[in-house]
């Protein structure tokens, strides 16, 4: 089974339940500053994905969209909110589409339907430029993994910090190369429809100094969806969320209610 933990347990039928999973490369442990402002509101679970943190050795035959839901599910709360960043907002969202009765509402945290460009998306990085990430997290997973973090807090003025945070998010729990290949190329898959199909009341929180998952697709989303909220928080990175839990936090509990 998948490693999961849970907060906030305390009373539990006075709160409700917050599923919250992380993107790719980390693990659950890049929730720590979330945690404390959530804690106190919802009964969180936080899941680390499969063959990432302390779920390295719970790895599906098949590393694909739907054997993750699957494993996701078995440890998963009867009914929650969903909250997912990055990767973590497509698996959230898969997992609302297979079991809707399940899941009450969905934020998506710097998700992207199409996190590689096509030439009717224009919102993503060059198909190119994703190969040659390929190719050099083949070469030196370590080293690609550390740019690749360094480009997540790119333009914030936080930036410092939240490198540091990362980085030790990372070191907590070494992702293996394999791991790290097989959930990479979730993000190669164009999720457009998985967006239209899903009938839930959604609020997608993008960030105005994302470069993986731009702001600039804010008015292209809420055409996917009829039940949609988007909002574009300002002033953040693609971790923002990391030194303004606070805000996140507040702007969570506002869409929940």
């Amino acid at each position: 089974m998948l490693y999961y933990q849970q907060y906030g347990i305390e009373h539990p039928s006075e709160k409700p339940s917050l599923v919250l999973l992380h993107g790719w490369g980390m693990h659950s442990g890049i929730w720590q500053t979330l945690i404390p402002e959530l804690e106190r509101h919802y009964q969180l679970t936080v899941i680390d994905l499969p063959g990432l943190g302390q779920s390295a050795e719970c790895r599906p035959a098949v590393y694909d969209i739907d054997s993750i839901t699957t494993l996701v599910a078995a440890v998963a709360p009867k009914s929650a909110i969903w909250l997912g960043w990055s990767l973590g907002g497509i698996i959230a969202m898969s997992f609302a589409q297979r079991f809707p009765e399940r899941v009450s509402r969905i934020i998506t945290l710097g998700t992207s339907p199409c996190f590689i460009a096509r030439d009717d998306w224009p919102f993503g990085m060059a198909a190119t430029t994703y190969d040659q990430f390929e190719v050099n997290l083949k070469a030196n997973s370590g080293k690609t993994l550390q740019r690749f973090n360094r480009l997540q807090v790119q333009g914030s003025g936080t930036a410092r910090a939240d490198l540091k945070i990362l980085q030790q998010i990372v070191a907590d729990a070494q992702p293996t190369d394999q791991s790290l290949s097989d959930s990479l190329t979730l993000l190669r898959q164009d999720y457009r429809e998985l967006y239209r199909r899903l009938p839930l009341p959604t609020l997608h929180l993008l960030c105005e100094l994302d470069t993986l998952a731009p702001a600039a697709m804010a008015e292209a989303l809420s055409t996917l969806q009829t039940q949609t909220q988007v909002a574009v928080l300002p002033g953040q990175s693609h971790v923002g969320f990391l030194s303004a839990p606070a805000c996140m936090a507040e702007t969570i509990r506002t869409f929940c209610g």
